[in-house]
């Protein structure tokens, strides 16, 4: 990493200084274009907001900061397998790389100002998930946020990866917004066992809403105080998710909090997994913007 980039701009610092809860490392970017929050756990976002705007990312109040534990809110990274692995549902939820150490590997500022670090995370192969792989992530932090992610199959054959940037989004009330961008498009219900259905009009969450959008389209919007939009490049795959009251109430880290967020994520899960040959690359993108 740069020096200038390092003294200037990015803090290693920890999560008990920033949230009273200790255990583990984070870096604070600050600089005149926005303020982010890195966990190098996960590679994961945990606050973004731009000068002038709303907080874009929500992070829960009860959020777990334990080294090896998932913490709620900001943009995890599901991967190499999006929600309950099919072939072992007693593996962990969501895949690995949310709760695996990462490596800043750099980070420098590019001509506008904005700020990109990009960390990296090599899977060996194991019991989890036998087939090793190679993952870079992009950050640039500015005026808006944009993600990249850079996945390999280092195995000798073919292997599924099926993955989700899981953002979560604040809104004043999540009973109260709209998702625009998904109407006419198909989905599997997953609080009616996944059985398919058309989205009619824009989305609403008038109780728990988990949805699985395959083939979705590029853009999509929030509907809320200050509108977030995001846009996609290969991300074939929208969820949308909010727990509603009675879940809620029976996820410690969320309980009376649900209204607070929404989570509007983008991958390439279910039907669209990636099917990778050995040495294959395949990547994709993700701008958010509010």
């Amino acid at each position: 990493m740069s020096e200038s980039i390092q003294t200037q701009t990015i803090s290693p610092t920890d999560s008990g200084t920033l949230y009273g809860k200790p255990g583990l490392d984070l870096f604070l970017v600050q600089t005149p274009l926005c303020r982010a929050v890195i966990a190098r756990q996960g590679a994961q976002l945990l606050e973004f907001q731009a000068a002038g705007c709303e907080p874009l990312l929500w992070l829960s109040p009860k959020a777990c900061f334990e080294p090896g534990e998932p913490v709620r809110g900001g943009i995890p990274l599901c991967l190499p397998w999006f929600g309950i692995n099919n072939q072992d549902p007693e593996k962990p939820k969501h895949g690995l790389v949310r709760t695996e150490p990462w490596q800043l590997a750099s980070g420098k500022e590019l001509e506008g100002g904005e700020v990109e670090l990009v960390f990296t995370y090599r899977h060996p192969g194991n019991e989890l998930f036998s087939a090793p792989f190679f993952c870079t992530m992009t950050m640039r932090l500015g005026r808006e946020l944009e993600l990249h992610l850079e996945l390999e199959n280092r195995d000798e054959e073919t292997a599924e990866y099926s993955w989700a940037w899981h953002t979560y989004f604040p809104v004043d009330d999540v009973r109260e917004i709209k998702v625009r961008g998904l109407e006419n498009t198909e989905y599997l219900d997953k609080t009616r066992g996944l059985e398919r259905f058309t989205q009619e009009g824009v989305l609403t969450f008038s109780g728990e809403v988990d949805r699985v959008f395959e083939n979705a389209p590029e853009q999509q919007q929030i509907i809320t105080g200050d509108a977030i939009t995001a846009h996609s490049k290969n991300c074939h795959t929208v969820i949308t998710w909010n727990p509603g009251a009675e879940l809620a109430a029976t996820l410690e880290d969320v309980s009376d909090h649900y209204r607070e967020y929404v989570c509007v994520e983008h991958g390439n899960a279910f039907a669209n997994s990636w099917r990778l040959e050995s040495r294959q690359t395949a990547t994709a993108s993700l701008r958010l913007i509010r």
